[in-house]
């Protein structure tokens, strides 16, 4: 049994490091992919979210053809939550400023941790879902 529960809690974090470090990555570019002109940057947002989308999809089918639906739900459903408390904690440290500090920002910010888990969960649900429906038993 501990054996198990040290695997999930891997795949849980190989998991939140990878959309994380993607995540981080398109952070990092976004001045270079959409100079400051002073608008609000719609299409960069949007584009953050696909990605985030497609990637949730994608792993959770591939899992789902693994694993089998049940568990692979279960293992998206922790990170999603995890993924959408850490989003919004990494916005708030770099969007913290003088007017707004680091717990305002949070307390501000705290129902995009919904939002971001759905973006998450939803697509790697269905992920989950048609993968379950391909499971190929390992072994």
């Amino acid at each position: 049994m501990g054996h198990q529960v040290i695997a999930i809690l891997v795949q849980l974090v190989v998991r939140l490091v990878v959309m994380g470090a993607a995540l981080a990555a398109y952070y990092a570019a976004l001045p270079f992919l959409f100079p400051d002109d002073g608008d609000a940057n719609i299409g960069a947002g949007l584009i953050a979210f696909g990605v985030v989308v497609v990637i949730s999809f994608g792993w959770a089918y591939v899992d789902g053809r693994r694993r089998g639906a049940s568990p692979t739900v279960v293992t998206w459903a922790f990170v999603a939550a995890a993924f959408g408390l850490l989003w919004l904690l990494g916005l708030a440290l770099v969007e913290a400023d003088d007017s707004l500090g680091l717990g305002e920002r949070l307390l501000l910010d705290s129902p995009m941790v919904v939002f971001t888990a759905g973006l998450v969960f939803l697509p790697a649900g269905v992920g989950a879902a048609l993968g379950g429906t391909a499971h190929r038993p390992v072994g």
